[in-house]
C-alpha cells in the first residue's frame, strides 16, 4: 500500500491550522481544479483537528519543554543536507524528527503519536523528488512542520506557486519576521519533549539565511553548513522543482519562472549566511564540502565531531558504517549544463562559484 500516492490525498498541508490554510488562499487565490480536492481534504482535516490542537497548546502551556542547544544542518536546497543529516542521525547521537511527527506540529503530544502509528505504514518508500531511502524514522526536514505552521515558508511556493518568485525567495532568502520566529520556536520546543535528553539534531535549507534567529532562539546551538558546487546545485534544484510541484502544487505551475528563481535566490541566501556566521567561533560553526563527504565521509564526519565536541556514542562509528553500507548503491541523477547555461550562472553567481565550485563545468544533481 505504501506505493500508492496517497501525497495526492493527503497533502502535507493536511497538518496545516485552519487559519494558515486559509490565509494562502486569500494571498495566492484559490487552488485550479486539479488542486481543489487535495485543499478541501487539508481543510476538513484542519478543522477535525481542532479540538486536538486546542489541547496540545494548553499542554505545552502548561508544561513547557526546556531545550539543550541542538545542532543545525544548513545549505541552499539540493546541497546535500539530507545525506549530512541522515549520516549524523545514523551515529545514534541525537534526537530527530520523524516524518509523521514532523508533519502534526500542532499536535505533538496528542494525536501525531497516535497517527504515527495508523500512518507509518503508507509511508512512501523513497522521496518524490530524488529516490531517497524513506522510513517511519527518517530523519525531517523542519519546513515540513514549519509550513504547517503558519506563513513565510518557501514550501508555500511549492504548494500555492501563483507568486512562485517572491515566495521562494522570501521564504528562502528574507528575513524571518514574528511569527516565523514563533513557529521555529514552537516547533523545536515540541521535538524536545521527544527527545529525552538527547540533543537534537535538524535541519533546514531555510534556515541557511536565518541563522542569526537560530542563535537568538537557542543560545549555544552549533550550525553545520553543507555546500555544493553551484553547477550541481542549480541543476537539481531545477529538477526537484519541477518534479515536486507537479505532484504537490494546488495550483498551475509556472515552470518558466523556477530558472530566474533559483538563479536569484541562491546567492542572496549564501551571502546572508556567510555575514551571519563571520564572527562566529570554530566550535559554533563548521563548514562541510558534499563532494568530500561523498569521498572520504568517515574522514568529513571524525573531523566534524571534533571540531564541534559532538556527543559520541560508543558504537556511533560503527552505526554510520552500517548506513553507509545500506546507501552504498545509491547514485544521484546526473545533469549536463550546456555551455549558455554555465555562462549564465558565470553572470549570476561569480562569488558562490569562486568559493563552493570545482574545476568540473558540469553539474550533477
Amino acid at each position: 500500500m505504501s506505493g500508492f500516492p496517497w501525497h495526492r490525498v493527503f497533502h502535507p498541508l493536511c497538518g496545516a491550522d485552519p487559519v494558515t490554510l486559509l490565509r494562502l488562499v486569500a494571498r495566492n487565490g484559490p487552488p485550479s481544479a486539479r488542486g481543489w480536492p487535495a485543499y478541501a481534504v487539508a481543510l476538513a482535516t484542519s478543522v477535525v483537528r481542532l479540538p486536538f490542537t486546542v489541547a496540545d497548546l494548553a499542554l505545552g502551556a502548561a508544561w513547557p519543554a526546556r531545550v539543550a542547544p541542538p545542532v543545525f544542518i544548513v545549505g541552499y536546497p539540493r546541497s546535500g543536507t539530507t545525506h549530512l543529516h541522515n549520516l549524523m542521525a545514523a551515529s545514534g547521537a541525537f534526537a530527530t524528527a520523524p516524518p509523521v511527527l514532523a508533519a502534526m506540529p500542532w499536535e505533538p503530544l496528542t494525536l501525531a503519536p497516535v497517527a504515527k502509528v495508523f500512518i507509518d505504514p503508507y509511508l512512501p518508500r523513497t522521496r518524490l523528488i530524488d529516490g531517497v531511502a524513506m522510513g517511519p524514522e527518517a530523519p525531517t526536514e523542519d519546513e515540513v512542520g514549519l509550513a504547517n505552521l503558519g506563513m513565510g515558508s518557501y514550501f508555500h511556493a511549492v504548494y500555492f506557486p501563483r507568486r512562485f518568485a517572491k515566495d521562494y525567495r522570501d521564504g528562502l532568502a528574507g528575513p524571518a519576521g514574528p511569527e516565523r520566529r514563533r513557529a521555529i520556536r514552537r516547533y523545536v520546543r515540541a521535538l524536545a519533549r521527544r527527545a529525552k535528553g538527547q540533543p537534537l539534531l535538524l535541519k533546514n535549507p531555510a534556515y541557511t539565511a536565518q541563522v542569526g534567529v537560530l542563535l537568538d532562539l537557542f543560545p549555544g546551538a552549533r550550525i553545520v553548513h553543507i555546500h555544493r558546487d553551484p553547477r550541481a546545485v542549480f541543476a537539481s534544484s531545477r529538477r526537484a522543482l519541477r518534479r515536486t510541484m507537479r505532484e504537490l502544487a494546488l495550483q498551475d505551475v509556472p515552470e518558466e519562472e523556477i530558472d530566474a528563481a533559483v538563479l536569484e535566490t541562491y546567492p542572496l541566501a549564501m551571502r546572508a549566511l556567510r555575514a551571519q556566521t563571520a564572527a562566529l567561533p570554530a566550535r559554533q560553526f563548521a563548514e562541510v564540502g558534499f563532494e568530500e563527504l561523498v569521498a572520504d565521509p568517515r574522514g568529513v564526519l571524525r573531523r566534524l565531531w571534533a571540531r564541534l565536541d559532538l556527543p559520541a556514542p560508543p558504537d556511533a562509528l560503527a552505526r554510520i558504517d552500517a548506513h553507509l553500507a545500506e546507501v552504498a548503491g545509491f547514485r544521484p541523477e546526473g545533469a549536463r549544463l550546456g555551455e549558455a547555461e554555465l555562462r549564465r550562472l558565470g553572470a549570476a553567481w561569480p562569488e558562490e562559484l569562486a568559493l563552493y565550485g570545482g574545476p568540473s563545468a558540469t553539474g550533477t544533481g
